[in-house]
C-alpha cells in the first residue's frame, strides 16, 4: 500500500454496490432471492447495488458465500486492496482467451509498461529532490 493515511481510505460505494449486482447477476438471482438467501430485504440490496448506502461486513460476508466470490473481489477497486485479486478476477479470465501470438505481444507490452512506469517514478523522484 502507498504511504495514504488510513483514515484517507473510503470504500466506494457504487464500485462496491455494482460488483455486488455483477455478482448476484452471475449466479442468476434475483433481488428477492438474493435478499431472501441473505436475511436483507430487496430494497435493502437495491440500495447496496445502487451505491446509495454502504454494506455491512456481515452482509458482504454473506453475499460472497452465495456468489462463491471472495471478500477481496467486492473491495478490489479499493486503493488498498490487493493487485493480485484484480489480476486474477479481470486479467487472468481475458489472458486465457489469447493465442500464443497473443500473449507474447501481452507479455512485451506490460514489460514495457513497467519499464515506463519505473522510469517515471524514478523521474519524478529526481526532480523532487532538486
Amino acid at each position: 500500500m502507498t504511504e495514504q493515511r488510513i483514515d484517507e481510505i473510503e470504500l466506494d460505494a457504487v464500485k462496491l454496490g455494482k460488483r455486488v449486482k455483477t455478482a448476484r447477476k452471475a449466479v442468476h438471482k434475483t433481488q428477492k432471492a438474493m435478499a431472501d438467501l441473505c436475511d436483507c430485504t430487496p430494497t435493502h440490496l437495491s440500495n447496496v447495488e445502487q451505491g446509495k448506502i454502504g454494506i455491512s461486513l456481515e452482509l458482504l460476508y454473506k453475499i460472497s458465500i452465495v456468489t462463491g466470490k471472495s471478500l477481496d473481489y467486492f473491495v478490489m477497486d479499493n486503493p488498498a486492496a490487493k493487485p493480485q485479486t484484480k489480476a486474477d478476477e479481470l486479467i487472468y479470465p481475458l489472458l486465457v482467451q489469447c493465442d500464443q501470438p497473443m500473449l507474447d505481444m501481452t507479455y512485451d507490452f506490460l514489460k514495457r509498461l513497467v519499464r515506463y512506469h519505473d522510469q517515471m517514478k524514478e523521474t519524478l523522484a529526481k526532480e523532487l529532490t532538486v
